[in-house]
């Protein structure tokens, strides 16, 4: 059964290719617009599909910066909405499991690491997530309440399981926010995203 794992930045927006491509393959976490930096300590203001050293700017993404354990500021928001409150077309990330058959999933994990081992944390940056399902405006999502910091082997995002309905396409949606503990480029950071499926 072939299967493709492809990583959208939130709903609709352009496709972050794959690690090896050389292309616009990477995350990229910055201050007020591309390539401005974000003080120690704070949270990225915008969110762009980028090069890996974060040089070219692939197109901006949605972004859901880090307000408070339960909360986020979700693009130029200036006030803060609960996570549960965000719907899944502003998530950070959407990650697409497609196959050829209808299939159910299970033990589906999301980590930050430092592009060498998986089980390394990322360098020089602190990295939280939260899985979004909110499929609806008007009903209030089932996803995480709270953010969860994230680091190598240490502290893994758990994902929904789908085993309830087979299909060929399963999505998940994630918010990840970043902020340096030191001052300089961090381009030690990579995501990694694994499930089974059957």
């Amino acid at each position: 059964m072939a299967s493709t794992i492809r990583w959208f930045g939130g709903a609709g927006s352009p496709e972050i290719a794959p690690a090896a491509s050389g292309g616009f393959n990477t995350l990229g976490f910055f201050g007020s617009s591309f390539g401005f930096s974000i003080r120690v300590g704070e949270y990225q203001t915008t969110t762009f599909r980028t090069n890996a050293n974060g040089t070219s700017n692939g197109s901006q993404l949605p972004n859901v910066r880090y307000a408070n354990t339960s909360g986020a500021f979700v693009g130029a928001a200036l006030v803060a909405e609960e996570l549960l409150e965000i719907e899944n077309n502003l998530a950070t990330l959407n990650i697409r499991l497609n196959t050829d058959n209808a299939i159910k999933t299970q033990n589906s994990r999301f980590r930050a690491f430092d592009r060498v081992n998986i089980n390394n944390n990322p360098s020089g940056v602190f990295i939280a997530a939260a899985e979004l399902r909110k499929d609806n405006a008007s009903v209030r999502g089932s996803g995480d309440q709270f953010w969860q910091q994230i680091y190598g082997s240490g502290s893994v995002l758990a994902l929904e399981d789908q085993t309830t309905a087979n299909a060929t396409q399963h999505d998940w949606y994630v918010a990840v926010t970043a902020s340096p503990v030191s001052i300089g480029e961090k381009t030690e950071i990579g995501f990694y995203f694994e499930t089974e499926f059957l």
